[in-house]
């Protein structure tokens, strides 16, 4: 991959045109939850199989992130960017103008597929022309699209519901047209010098793995999480899963260009990289539970509770771009170091003190500030510092398949824990465990390069 030269002017429209294409993406998937209701009643589906319409999205984005971000690498930003918008604006033209379930579950597939691809490219791009000195800021923009977009996603499609559901996905057609427009002038034409040599056997065994561990977390049963996991619904999909992991690493070890690239697991900033993307997927799962807890703790109604997300997501919006300028200048151990131990203290303290307002809304803050820190800027500038040019969309991609996986993983683990205990104990025990695995995630910080060894990687790497 070459390294473009681009004036300020220019990476800046850039980075708003992929700002808009990774907002589009994210809303997608916060808008769904208010959805689904009025999907099931228009098909007289059960809520197992409404579910499907999340869970296929899931499992193609974790498919979509590699393949396209490998892509990416070798045929260029601008060309995967467009087929990504392309893919995305074709499923959501499925689902808003289908007239059977199986339309709509066949764009979910569509969408997440090219959702996933959207993500990594636009954080690789960022490597690809951005200096050193404005990574951190131009990755903290994009960061604080995540917390927008939790916030948005549900308060849209509540709006567009009374005009009906089709709505909430025919508006990603027009954006998806003004995308496609403006990259398709706008984008540099940079790419990879040698020819991709598809790994399909690769792509096989990812979708299988992807496809085993959804399928069997989307049987669990949290009324019955022990029994349903023992099932034959449940257990032999995640047999298989755990079959298959040490199948797929052998044959991506072996491929001449792996679709994920496990070689970069060997460098010991990706791993706890890694490990740190899991740990925010189930610290994740444990917050989307905060509205229930609420109601059981404060007496709120559903309504009022959900609005206890707010002052995390906000604070996660808030704090992005500003913690995104303070990376440039200070690298990611101090942030994430820091980050991390804050969360600590805000997740055990909610659940020890889930009655108090002011002490909530406070922690609640608190929370939101470290999440950002272990899957916003900080963690992906570690992956770009790392990933040679030819593998920076590779890269990312990683970060998003883990963060998907933690969140499906962590979801079933908080669930089978809030369904086994009675009342308010089961979601205390479930922030208490987020609260560990936080302190888990501060431990490996700990071990992260400084701000000067992580500044000559980056140089060394260009």
């Amino acid at each position: 991959m070459q390294q473009n030269t681009l004036d300020t002017k220019t990476r800046n429209l850039i980075l708003i045109l992929f700002l808009i294409g990774v907002f589009m993406g994210s809303l997608d998937t916060g808008i769904i939850g208010p959805v689904l209701p009025s999907i099931e009643q228009s098909f007289n589906l059960t809520s197992r199989e409404a579910s499907w319409i999340f869970t296929l999205f899931v499992i193609f984005f974790m498919i979509g992130s590699p393949v396209m971000a490998k892509f990416s690498d070798f045929y260029g930003r601008k060309k995967i960017f467009i087929l990504d918008v392309i893919l995305f604006a074709v499923g959501s033209c499925l689902i808003a103008f289908s007239f059977n379930i199986e339309s709509i579950f066949l764009g979910r597939v569509i969408q997440g597929f090219g959702c996933g691809g959207i993500f990594p490219v636009a954080g690789a791009f960022i490597g690809d022309t951005f200096p050193l000195n404005e990574r951190g800021r131009a990755l903290g923009i994009l960061g604080s699209v995540f917390g927008i977009s939790a916030i948005g996603g549900p308060l849209l499609g509540a709006a567009l519901i009374p005009f009906g559901w089709n709505w909430c996905f025919t508006i990603n057609i027009p954006i998806s047209l003004m995308l496609i427009i403006i990259a398709y002038r706008i984008l540099p034409d940079l790419e990879y010098s040698e020819k991709l040599k598809i790994d399909y056997l690769g792509i096989v065994f990812l979708s299988l793995i992807a496809i085993s561990l959804s399928y069997g977390l989307n049987q669990i049963d949290s009324s019955n999480f022990i029994g349903s996991i023992l099932s034959t619904d449940v257990l032999p999909f995640l047999i298989i899963f755990i079959i298959l992991i040490p199948i797929f690493f052998r044959i991506e070890r072996r491929a001449e260009e792996s679709i994920v690239p496990i070689h970069m697991l060997k460098n010991r900033e990706i791993r706890i990289a890694c490990i740190e993307t899991l740990c925010y997927g189930l610290i994740y799962s444990s917050v989307i539970f905060i509205p229930s807890l609420v109601i059981l703790s404060m007496g709120f109604d559903d309504q009022l509770a959900s609005l206890m997300l707010i002052p995390i997501l906000g604070a996660n919006a808030v704090a992005a771009p500003i913690l995104g300028r303070v990376l440039d200048s200070t690298g990611s151990k101090k942030l994430m170091t820091i980050g991390t131990l804050i969360m600590t203290f805000g997740l055990i303290a909610i659940a020890i003190y889930p009655g108090n307002l002011i002490f909530f809304l406070i922690a609640g803050c608190v929370i939101g500030v470290g999440m950002v820190t272990i899957i916003g800027a900080p963690l992906r500038y570690i992956v770009l510092s790392e990933a040679k040019p030819h593998e920076r969309g590779a890269g990312q991609a990683i970060v998003n398949m883990l963060s998907s996986a933690g969140q499906l993983i962590g979801g079933a683990l908080i669930g089978g824990i809030i369904a086994s205990f009675s009342g308010i104990l089961g979601y205390k025990l479930s922030l208490v465990l987020a609260g560990i695995v936080a302190f888990v995630a501060f431990l490996f910080t700990l071990r992260l390069k400084g701000r000067d060894e992580q500044m000559e990687t980056m140089k060394s790497n260009q």
